[in-house]
């Protein structure tokens, strides 16, 4: 006699995350993820779909860099768009390729080839980040260029914020970034890299140590920290600066921004639409294939752009530019949580194929729901898949009966 616990494949009382956290970058949260993750046949057609078109694309430049994913909530599409950054990028998680483990999760030999073709000659810089966690969309002041510029000059190692990394660009394209840096740490007795981050600080204390180095320019400490100018981020100027920094701290790369929640983002909001539309149409102009972004939402772009009453928005063009887009449907919940929650280890199957096998005339009997909706009949596939979660089940007398 069995105990209920004992028949599940995973240990049923493990932490299992309730929301995917795209920004998450623990290792061990990441690993779990990707180990855990059910890709169901659809799913791994979307995959291979979207691979195919990434990996051709060397030889193919073409300016159809978008993604765009959609699904209700819980449909997985967070999963979906982080696993596709992860796994593009090949980024080690303790110590296997996440490709790897990807791959081996998903258990299709096209989609392994694929995915080792793009590791080995596609190497990409990834940056992904969930935009409604961001403060931006919070004061609701930033449109998703500086939102995307600032991660972006994070990832390669810049400031988190644009003045002191722009500062830090200015100086390196001169060749004179260490010699900041060194007399920063003999003035303030700090690190640049450590400070850097605290922008109150960083910014005065980065204008004394340039009036040190060029008081002709910088007569006074806090000439530079009063007298810099605005720096206006367009989807332009971002562009042109992922080609720039890219060959600086990324060269033979490309690179994948993978934005989470775009569609709550941009939602009623025509010029954060407009926005969207000319950072897809700048990267596919600029880069020609080597420059991609992934965005998710709960909408299908078709949905989010009727619910903008403006013309200046035109869907055809629109949906040029995201001609890779990925629905996932509700149906693919059902088959993800039965397989990651409830999959049963070769013995319990066993077990639950006699139970089933035994009972089937009072199982069917006592699983049928009335409804005005039509359910599927209960098989013995999914009799042990679904274990225990069928209600109304008694089963008195039944020697191979499961009990808690």
């Amino acid at each position: 006699m069995a105990k209920i616990a004992s028949l599940f494949a995973s240990d049923i009382t493990r932490q299992i995350e309730e929301v995917i956290k795209v920004d998450q970058t623990s290792s061990e949260i990441i690993a779990s993820e990707i180990d855990e993750y059910v890709v169901t046949d659809a799913i791994k057609k979307h995959y291979i779909h979207v691979l195919e078109r990434y990996q051709e694309t060397p030889q193919k430049p073409h300016e159809g860099v978008a993604i765009w994913i959609s699904g209700f909530f819980g449909s997985g599409k967070s999963s979906f768009a982080k696993v596709l950054g992860l796994a593009i990028e090949d980024r080690d998680v303790l110590g296997t390729p996440a490709a790897e483990r990807f791959a081996a999760r998903a258990g299709d030999p096209k989609l392994s080839v694929v995915l080792k073709t793009i590791n080995e000659k596609i190497p990409t810089h990834t940056v992904i980040f969930d935009v409604s966690t961001d403060r931006g969309i919070r004061s609701g002041n930033q449109m998703l260029t500086e939102i995307m510029y600032r991660l972006f000059l994070a990832s390669l190692g810049y400031a988190k914020e644009i003045d002191p990394a722009e500062l830090e660009i200015a100086l390196e394209g001169e060749g004179r970034l260490d010699e900041f840096k060194k007399v920063f740490q003999e003035l303030h007795g700090k690190s640049w890299d450590t400070q850097k981050n605290l922008p109150i600080f960083a910014l005065n204390q980065a204008s004394a140590v340039l009036h040190k180095l060029e008081p002709a320019t910088y007569p006074m400490a806090d000439s530079w920290s009063k007298g810099r100018p605005k720096i206006d981020i367009t989807p332009g100027r971002l562009a042109d600066r992922i080609v720039e920094l890219m060959k600086r701290r990324k060269p033979g790369h490309s690179l994948i921004f993978v934005v989470d929640e775009v569609g709550q983002f941009v939602a009623r909001d025509t010029q954060k639409m407009l926005d969207l539309q000319a950072i897809v149409q700048q990267l596919g102009v600029k880069g020609r294939g080597k420059y991609w972004i992934a965005v998710t939402s709960q909408e299908r772009l078709s949905e989010v752009v009727s619910g903008l009453d403006d013309r200046r928005i035109e869907l055809p063009k629109l949906m040029d530019r995201f001609p890779l887009q990925v629905h996932l449907e509700p149906s693919d919940i059902s088959e993800v949580t039965s397989r990651r929650v409830l999959a049963k280890n070769a013995g319990a199957e066993a077990v639950l194929g006699k139970l089933y096998d035994d009972n089937r005339a009072r199982l069917d009997l006592n699983s049928k729901i009335t409804a005005d909706v039509s359910l599927p009949s209960l098989s013995r596939e999914r009799f042990v898949d679904l274990y225990p979660l069928l209600s109304g089940m008694s089963f008195r007398g039944s020697s191979a009966r499961a009990k808690k």
